[in-house]
């Protein structure tokens, strides 16, 4: 059975209560926890994993990965610092909310930069992205002969900011693959399959398919600088760094 993805139907949920479905060894001699719901985000979509911990009445569990597999189980790994679990214990789990907040804001500025590029460039087309805080950049393929154009850099930054001083309170909204592209600008042709398939809603019109962490509006976010764009082979790589993260 899925795992029941509660970060996806809330902007800001840290902690839950659960049950221990499944305990398993790990190949490399860590720990597997499955339980029935968790809120803890498994790495995906350019967005680092969460840790944390699960704990009961006798027993604490330090996570230190958590992966989603093919059938939309998610995988808590990691090891015990005292006692063990049953399948049917009652848990609690509790995320690291300083990781979960570095990861959400890079994430979330990633998609504000992609705001921006709607506007500057709207024929550059998204495409993967990685938002961790050695390694923050967005990605578009962009029509044959793109060339970065002296101030473009700046126009996206001036374009940035205005979206970031705005303010914009955010919406999630659960939908099928086929309503998308009513919401989205872009719809990538590899929706994941093993998850609820969602759509959050950046400034009430700029739909974004991801089943990532966000922010509840922009401005939590903080100041984003765009360091550098690259044109190569058909790809514009957009660079950029949040205040107090990279």
């Amino acid at each position: 059975m899925a795992t029941q993805l509660m970060y996806l139907e809330d902007f800001g949920v840290v902690a839950c209560d659960a049950a221990v479905v499944e305990i398993k060894d790990a190949e490399d001699g860590r720990t597997v926890i499955i339980l029935d719901r968790t809120c803890f985000y498994p790495r995906g979509g350019g967005q680092d994993w969460d840790t944390g911990s699960i704990r009961s009445d006798v027993a604490l569990f330090n996570i230190s990965e958590v992966r989603l597999d093919e059938l939309g189980v998610v995988q808590h790994i990691g090891s015990f610092e005292s006692g063990t679990f049953e399948p049917g214990d009652s848990v609690q789990c509790r995320v690291d909310e300083a990781r979960r907040n570095t990861n959400t804001r890079l994430h979330s500025a990633g998609h504000v930069i992609d705001m921006a590029l709607s506007e500057v460039a709207p024929d550059w087309i998204p495409g993967r992205g990685g938002h961790y805080p050695h390694m923050s950049f967005v990605e578009y393929a962009v029509p044959d002969g793109t060339v970065v154009a002296e101030g473009l850099v700046q126009t996206i930054q001036d374009t940035v900011d205005g979206l970031l001083g705005s303010a914009y309170q955010n919406k999630l909204m659960f939908v099928s693959k086929d309503q998308m592209p009513k919401y989205c600008r872009h719809v990538p042709e590899n929706v994941p399959s093993n998850k609820p398939s969602r759509i959050v809603l950046y400034a009430d019109d700029f739909g974004i398919p991801c089943g990532g962490t966000h922010v509840r509006q922009t401005a939590d976010i903080g100041q984003v600088t765009v360091t550098k764009i690259k044109v190569k082979q058909g790809l514009a790589k957009v660079s950029y760094v949040v205040a107090g993260i990279n």
